[in-house]
């Protein structure tokens, strides 16, 4: 059991880490286009649907019949979305998800950002024009409906990611950006986190390093 847990949680972060690492060629979208996914419901139903995360106004969207992108509803009553075996849970706070990573000792949750950074627009000759660009973090959405558009096709943009991280505790979820931080969830094992987090140089902006002190953390807990 052990040994599957380990070969979840290595595929779930070789995978998040080869979507970071194409940030910079990002659609404002959690993934480079709307997957087939499924919304699973408190109740018991699910509903199949093409499914994509945007990281600029943290939402869930899904492509409905007449193939226009729109937010998902009624998430009170939305246990979790699944999308490419990656779950995602509603959180409290205005519609945001929040990815469910699992590892060996239990779970961390990661809440997908990002902001849309113009690169220029197209100028001759092949070049780009740094004075006549914006930066533009509505580039993808309209916010009347929930739908998302594209706007100026001449002007590149890139996306800058900032992801935050946190633990549950009951219905709520507690931020750690750094080991004091992580600790303080971990109460009486503040010290050995913070050791730990020194001995093995964990950086606190790399997924797989957090997924290690988290799973460390958890170890302790037993």
């Amino acid at each position: 059991m052990k040994i599957r847990k380990l070969c979840i949680y290595l595929c779930t972060v070789l995978c998040i880490n080869s979507l970071l690492a194409q940030e910079e060629l990002g659609n404002g979208y959690l993934f480079p286009k709307f997957e087939n996914g499924t919304v699973i419901f408190k109740k018991g139903n699910r509903v199949a649907a093409l499914l994509n995360y945007n990281l600029q106004v943290q939402e869930m969207q899904y492509v409905d019949k007449e193939q226009t992108i729109m937010a998902l509803a009624n998430l009170p009553d939305i246990l979790a979305v699944i999308i490419n075996e990656r779950r995602f849970v509603p959180t409290q706070s205005g519609g945001i998800f929040y990815e469910e990573i699992q590892i060996e000792n239990g779970f961390f949750y990661i809440q997908h950002k990002a902001t849309m950074i113009s690169q220029g627009k197209e100028a001759g000759y092949g070049g780009r024009s740094q004075t006549s660009a914006t930066t533009s973090i509505g580039q993808y959405y309209s916010n009347e409906i929930g739908r998302v558009e594209r706007l100026e096709s001449s002007e590149k943009f890139v996306q800058k990611r900032d992801n935050f991280y946190y633990l549950k505790s009951g219905n709520s979820y507690k931020r750690f950006v750094s080991a004091k931080t992580l600790g303080k969830l971990f109460k009486s094992q503040a010290s050995k986190i913070e050791t730990f987090a020194k001995d093995n140089s964990i950086n606190f902006t790399k997924i797989e390093d957090i997924a290690k002190i988290v799973d460390y953390g958890f170890s302790l807990m037993k």
